[in-house]
């Protein structure tokens, strides 16, 4: 029943992994908001959740050049209170457009482009365009408080605000290790420079019969040679409830992304109670969490780990804690209620 709701129209152009479940959760934590989806599955990345009943209406669009066109068409009939555009192309494409009314636009990111490890010409255009962008919505809001706090650099004037990404309850718990295996060690993943395939494949080589380690997912064909090499077992990309199973028989969760949102793998591990360890980015170091800064640092605090050192394991305890109660339900609810309203009053 979406009487007398507000109309909320989610848009992205890089609908699967992560993005999927982080739009996902927004819909879930504010009922009372009629939300429908225009978006752009990429392809090998979906999760088995694009065709969510989650939505009032669902429009899937191949990535060609008529996309562009039919999302404006679809606009158009929806007639929404709020635009709320999820990734850097749909934030691009969108907000330059003229037909967009931008007094309605939200803006979320999921990782800023000009975080990547670009050229640096490259990079501070794509700074540049963010930051004349962001005249053209209403409200940024990062996913986190990094991607916020970020975002209020470009305009002092300019409505930012975090929405702390969560994960569903999962009934699932990291299983007991039995002693006769090595610890598993694993990161969840598209094979992307951004995912920080060469920084994991690393310290698995530097930790090489010492520990199991797994990628879970697929992408970069050179990244999935690196990564074999180096002796860690790729999955390649696989359905959700694949992910999860994985994920359960891991002893420890590693994160090495170079650059991200606050990704939706890291607190579907710590909700399974997994000790969390991170590679030191924004997005972590921004809600005060535990980092490492290069390969040597992670490879001795892995070792120091795997031997059970108590501060060690403090340490990425702590991380799993933090996590579970900041980036909660009621935490994100409040949040959208927040954004929305800085548009619908």
């Amino acid at each position: 029943m979406t009487l007398n709701k507000k109309t909320i129209v989610h848009i992205t152009e890089s609908f699967g992994g992560g993005v999927t479940t982080a739009i996902n959760t927004y819909v879930k934590n504010s009922p009372s908001f009629a939300h429908h989806l225009i978006a752009v599955v990429r392809e090998g990345d979906e999760t088995g959740e694009e065709e969510s009943n989650l939505f009032a209406s669902s429009t899937l669009l191949k990535r060609d050049f008529t996309c562009l066109k039919k999302c404006l068409h679809r606009i158009d009939d929806l007639k929404p209170d709020v635009i709320h555009i999820h990734s850097t192309y749909a934030g691009l494409f969108l907000r330059i457009h003229p037909k967009i009314d931008t007094q309605k636009v939200v803006y979320t990111p999921h990782g800023f482009a000009f975080l990547r490890d670009d050229h640096p010409i490259l990079k501070k255009a794509y700074y540049l365009i963010e930051k004349v962008l962001s005249k053209r919505c209403k409200v940024i809001a990062g996913c986190g408080v990094d991607e916020a706090n970020i975002a209020q650099a470009f305009n002092k004037n300019l409505l930012t605000y975090p929405l702390v990404n969560i994960c569903e309850k999962l009934d699932r718990h990291k299983l007991a290790n039995k002693s006769e295996r090595p610890l598993k060690i694993g990161m969840v993943g598209r094979i992307t420079a951004q995912k920080g395939y060469d920084f994991f494949a690393k310290v698995a080589k530097k930790l090489t019969g010492k520990a199991e380690f797994i990628w879970i997912g697929g992408g970069d064909e050179k990244g999935n040679e690196l990564l074999s090499q180096a002796g860690v077992r790729v999955t390649g990309w696989v359905k959700r409830q694949s992910v999860l199973d994985e994920l359960e028989h891991l002893d420890v969760y590693f994160h090495t992304a170079a650059w991200d949102g606050f990704p939706v793998s890291v607190l579907e591990a710590a909700e399974m109670n997994l000790p969390v360890l991170l590679r030191e980015i924004g997005p972590f170091t921004a809600e005060g969490l535990n980092t490492l800064a290069d390969e040597d640092i992670a490879s001795n605090e892995l070792l120091l780990f795997l031997n059970g050192d108590k501060t060690a394991v403090d340490r990425a305890n702590f991380n799993t804690s933090m996590i579970r109660n900041t980036h909660t339900a009621e935490n994100l609810s409040n949040s959208i209620s927040t954004v929305y309203g800085y548009i619908t009053g």
